[in-house]
């Protein structure tokens, strides 16, 4: 399995690593956890109901109330954007 990151992943990560809300090694932790094993339930792995995207997925980063949402096209990963809670219910809403 490969991961692809979208440049809005990449551009969230650098917003919020800037802020200091997240540290960019707990993104690659999160990262690497879900490359060895993406059932651990520290990442709360579990798809979305969405209209759109049939393979959105949400993986919380652990201990913090940040998600990044995915897209599983089984051997890619695509990693769409890294966001909090609040923003992750806007976002999925009208999913």
């Amino acid at each position: 399995m490969t991961i692809e990151k979208l440049p809005r992943f990449l551009r969230d990560v650098k917003k919020i690593t800037k802020k200091r809300l997240l540290t960019l090694e707990q993104i690659e932790n999160t990262e690497k956890l879900f490359l060895e094993n993406r059932e651990d339930k520290s990442l709360r792995y579990h798809d979305i109901k969405c209209k759109k995207d049939k393979n959105r997925w949400s993986i919380t980063v652990p201990n913090t109330a940040y998600r990044i949402l995915v897209t599983d096209l089984g051997d890619v990963v695509k990693f769409l954007t890294l966001l909090d809670h609040d923003s992750y219910d806007r976002i999925n809403k009208n999913c």
